[in-house]
């Protein structure tokens, strides 16, 4: 053959779109950039701090301060009427206790109003303990596929259960996967285990990653997916794991611990 050899050219990225704010903190899930947005999965039982944690996300301005960052936050939750820490989230957003598809479509239609994706509010939208008693079709586990095309750069789904309740297309999109404790259901770690172990060595791997980084109650696993290798940490604090190996910090403390 005669010629140049084929060769393949990486594409180029498009020029970064300005952001009016600040940038995240690196542990979180990242939601800005050209066409960027977070799907966070929520995987917390009962009395695991599960409320706590959407607060401060929301609220907190070492996070993701959300009356600023936000053109409108959604909030869809079962239990926000009957639960007295998320009280300061009920007046701050735009909240339903009760989900219907509805909602979500409502939402969708006044999103592609605009007359083009650079012009769409930036929005967020959190789904509280609704998984569990919605259908498999509906508008919910839809957006999941799509929530970056309606500028939803923030999509939390919260759930205390992970089988039966979570849809394939939320699992198979998930950006970011976030494991409270304690787990009192030992079967229910095994399947989330088995569902994303392979990122991180195996289910034993998994299983010892999560213990290490949620040793006291009310800590919770962050898992980075969007990493390359994926990023385990501990609460949104310290890196514990890339990948299946543990990083370099929590080597030394074990060996610190074991020798003192």
């Amino acid at each position: 053959m005669e010629g140049n050899v084929p060769k393949i050219y990486r594409v180029k990225d498009p020029d970064p779109i300005p952001s009016k704010h600040p940038p995240v903190h690196p542990h979180l899930p990242q939601i800005e950039g050209f066409g960027g947005g977070a799907l966070v999965l929520m995987i917390s039982p009962v009395k695991t701090g599960k409320s706590t944690i959407i607060s401060n996300l929301l609220l907190n301005e070492d996070f993701y301060n959300a009356q600023e960052r936000f053109d409108e936050t959604y909030i869809i939750s079962n239990t926000i009427a009957n639960d007295i820490t998320s009280r300061y989230v009920r007046q701050a957003f735009t909240t339903f206790d009760h989900y219907d598809d509805s909602i979500i479509d409502g939402i969708v239609a006044k999103q592609k109003s605009f007359e083009t994706k650079e012009e769409m509010e930036d929005i967020a939208i959190i789904l509280d303990d609704c998984l569990g008693s919605i259908p498999q079709n509906s508008s919910a586990n839809a957006l999941a596929s799509r929530f970056r095309h309606v500028n939803a750069r923030l999509y939390l789904l919260s759930s205390q259960k992970f089988t039966g309740a979570v849809s394939p297309v939320i699992r198979a999109n998930a950006t970011n996967i976030i494991i409270g404790s304690p787990f009192p259901n030992q079967a229910e770690l095994k399947r989330i285990a088995d569902e994303y172990g392979d990122l991180f060595g195996g289910e034993k791997r998994f299983l010892e990653i999560y213990r290490k980084a949620t040793p006291n109650r009310y800590d919770f696993l962050h898992l980075d997916l969007q990493s390359n290798p994926p990023k385990a940490y501990h609460n949104f604090e310290k890196l514990v794991a890339e990948g299946q190996n543990f990083t370099e910090m929590n080597e030394e403390t074990d060996e610190e611990t074991d020798e003192e």
